[in-house]
């Protein structure tokens, strides 16, 4: 996917590098840890698991919020600058 940068702004940027980082972990963790023993696959399955879950949920986040024209941690009640009505003298 590809978020224009002028949807995000600096905390959704580190948010979503933050999700880019835990695909990447998540995907490598598979190809460098060769566990022995069940247990050990038990761990590294779930591990990896939850670390592409927390990549898709950044991502929807941030999409769903950037299109709404908010950045990922603004609250409800803002309104984005770009589009703020200008003050009435």
């Amino acid at each position: 996917m590809c978020h224009p940068n002028r949807i995000l702004d600096r905390k959704g940027r580190i948010i979503y590098g933050i999700g880019n980082f835990s695909l990447i972990a998540g995907l490598l963790l598979w190809r460098l840890v060769h566990p022995t023993a069940q247990i050990e696959k038990n761990w590294l399955d779930g591990v990896c698991g939850f670390l592409l879950g927390f990549y898709i949920t950044v991502n929807l986040c941030v999409l769903r919020l950037g299109r709404r024209g908010r950045g990922p941690l603004e609250p409800k009640g803002t309104v984005p600058t770009e589009t703020a009505p200008a003050p009435q003298p």
